[in-house]
């Protein structure tokens, strides 16, 4: 029997896939989505018949928004964002960094598990984050914010920050930026990348030796957290 049952008053448990399945996880929040008050569906169809996305920053770094994707393809479930932070085991003060946060889930599991610390989603969807704000006003989280960005700016390096989550949000260019703005910022500090989905990893491994040969990764079925 899964342990995972919404409850408004712990809306986000600690449970592992060894507790739940991945479908009761993607279940479980949208129970939680319509709970806050998400319109995600809405944002999706008007994103269908945009434009606004056809630009690149890095005319050599193709840009992927991932329009038309049912929302739970598009995000993290929540019970895993908990989870992946009880791995972390946070410090007070320290700050995550999700890149391409999508509506900005992990702020809300940060905000009410983790309130000494600080979080920064980047997101390329306009829209999306103006969403994600929009239910985040309803909370008292001064230390969480979402806000709009093309990772692939080559002008853009990331917060700094004890802790980085990436998902596959595009193409091996876009990925190796945001990799490469990564190693800069661990030059002198250990740092934590949360590597979510198949294809990352596999370019980590790949052509990312210094995140992938120093430490022994956590491997789980879903990601994989790399310490430098």
């Amino acid at each position: 029997m899964s342990l995972l049952k919404f409850d408004p008053t712990g809306p986000f448990p600690l449970v592992t896939y060894d507790e739940c399945s991945y479908q009761e996880a993607q279940e479980h929040s949208v129970e939680i989505d319509n709970w806050l008050g998400f319109q995600t569906a809405d944002v999706e169809k008007k994103l269908l018949t945009s434009q606004d996305y056809n630009v690149q920053a890095d005319k050599d770094i193709p840009v992927q928004c991932w329009r038309g994707l049912p929302v739970q393809a598009l995000q993290t479930p929540y019970s895993e964002i908990r989870w992946i932070l009880n791995l972390l085991n946070l410090k007070p003060q320290e700050t995550i960094v999700d890149l391409g946060c999508g509506y900005g889930r992990m702020a809300f599991v940060v905000g009410r598990h983790y309130p000494d610390n600080k979080f920064v989603g980047y997101e390329l969807v306009a829209e999306r984050v103006a969403e994600g704000n929009r239910i985040l006003r309803n909370f008292n989280y001064p230390n969480a914010k979402i806000l709009t960005q093309d990772l692939t700016a080559p002008d853009f390096i990331p917060e700094k920050a004890e802790h980085y989550f990436l998902f596959d949000f595009g193409s091996a260019p876009a990925i190796d930026k945001t990799l490469d703005d990564l190693k800069r910022i661990a030059r002198g500090r250990s740092i934590n990348i949360v590597a979510r989905g198949r294809y990352i990893r596999h370019r980590i491994y790949q052509a990312h030796p210094w995140l992938s040969s120093i430490n022994e990764p956590q491997v789980h079925e879903t990601f994989t957290i790399f310490t430098s």
